[in-house]
């Protein structure tokens, strides 16, 4: 199941290639198991392998949004 959550500050999403970009604001984040996809105002979905980089307005700066994979934990197990 999908599920919608609007941001709390604004945000936008950077969209293009080396000559051009572009700049949406986002309505929703789309999320679905580890998977997030931006919805942005105009209606179009954009998933993070289509846009270059996110960022949130936070105190009037624009704050470009990162993801870093955490390494699983692994429990020692005991021979005993």
């Amino acid at each position: 199941m999908t599920e919608f959550m609007q941001p709390i500050n604004p945000m936008r999403i950077t969209t293009g290639n080396d000559e051009w970009s572009f700049k949406t604001p986002v309505f929703a984040l789309a999320i679905q198991d580890d998977k997030v996809t931006f919805l942005t105002i105009n209606g179009n979905f954009y998933t993070p392998e289509k846009i270059k980089f996110a960022e949130m307005n936070i105190n009037g700066q624009w704050i470009a949004l990162e993801s870093h994979k955490q390494p699983s934990l692994t429990r020692p197990t005991s021979d005993t």
